[in-house]
């Protein structure tokens, strides 16, 4: 140091605490955990995509990483806050004739595994149909979808929504394509709103933030859009953030739609538990690697998991909640 006389030989006093790291799918993930307790690497089936077929981007929000978790992982928000007044608009979002949106309210259903659990919203599609969408969350803060890209390739996507400290998380926003290349255009994200027309590429902060009131307008709230913000996961962000930057739960009145947040919290606080004892938490094995996400329109008495999910063994399934 420049200011410590030669003689004081101040930096032999000094260390700096190195940590692994793996660059996997565009991202470089860090363990910090014990080296006696370093997990697999993490090969989720997107990190395992050739480069022409997965995507990358991050943002900045500006609440604390659970609330955006817990955000992410309710389905029933979705066709609600995200959809589209006609099908003739162009922004991003769900449009009305889609049978996300016109299933009526979902049940839940969270089949708890050691990596997390896989979620599904069952929707009431007339007498005989239903739509279904399954999710996954694989411990503790990664979500798996399904989506569509801005030129309508079927897609796996999710967030990884990562602690920067108390206040604020970065969220990671991945998309991957198993039949084929992404467009120049889905890689802008423009639906989505995380792309860099929509969030600053070297500060990684969202040009629509509480200073501006999320660029919403209320003409396109009333033509367009159920928020007339533009970009669903702009939207998302605008309803975490605006919750403050650590939400009081302690005046939530949770229901039946909730059923997945009650169950990540539950996980959560026993891996908690679990890493205080010594153990292993859930989500270090291996057994989330071929994962995938699904959305279909079925009869009702199909048998959803064998069809829609088929990587998923029901015997991996510890209990059904």
């Amino acid at each position: 140091m420049m200011n410590e006389p030669e003689e004081n030989d101040f930096k032999h006093k000094v260390r700096l605490t190195a940590y692994p790291t793996c660059e996997l799918g565009g991202i470089v993930w860090a363990y910090l955990g014990p080296v006696e307790h370093m997990p697999p690497l993490p090969k989720f089936a997107w990190t395992q995509a050739p480069e022409s077929h997965s995507h990358v981007t991050k943002v900045i929000q500006e609440c604390n990483w659970l609330q955006g978790l817990e955000g992410g992982i309710d389905t029933s928000h979705a066709p609600i806050m995200h959809r589209l007044l006609t099908d003739s608009s162009k922004r991003g979002g769900i449009k009305p004739s889609n049978p996300f949106v016109r299933g009526k309210a979902p049940t839940l259903v969270v089949d708890v595994t050691d990596y997390g659990y896989q979620y599904a919203g069952i929707r009431p599609l007339g007498e005989s149909e239903v739509h279904i969408r399954t999710y996954q969350f694989v411990m503790p803060f990664h979500q798996i979808r399904p989506s569509k890209s801005e030129s309508g390739l079927n897609l796996d996507a999710g967030h990884i929504w990562v602690p920067i400290d108390d206040e604020n998380c970065m969220v990671y926003n991945w998309s991957y394509c198993p039949d084929g290349p992404l467009t120049d255009e889905d890689k802008l994200e423009r639906g989505l709103g995380n792309g860099p027309m929509h969030v600053d590429p070297k500060t990684f902060r969202s040009a629509a933030n509480r200073a501006n009131n999320y660029m919403l307008d209320r003409l396109v709230q009333k033509t367009e859009t159920y928020t007339g913000i533009d970009g669903i996961n702009v939207q998302d962000r605008a309803i975490q953030e605006s919750m403050g930057r650590i939400c009081d739960r302690s005046k939530e009145h949770l229901g039946p739609a909730d059923k997945a947040i009650i169950q990540a919290r539950k996980l959560l606080r026993q891996a908690v538990k679990t890493v205080e004892a010594g153990g292993t938490p859930d989500g270090t094995g291996t057994s989330y690697y071929p994962l995938r996400a699904h959305e279909a329109v079925l009869p009702r008495a199909a048998d959803w998991r064998g069809e829609l999910v088929p990587e998923m063994k029901q015997e991996a399934i510890l209990q059904t909640v």
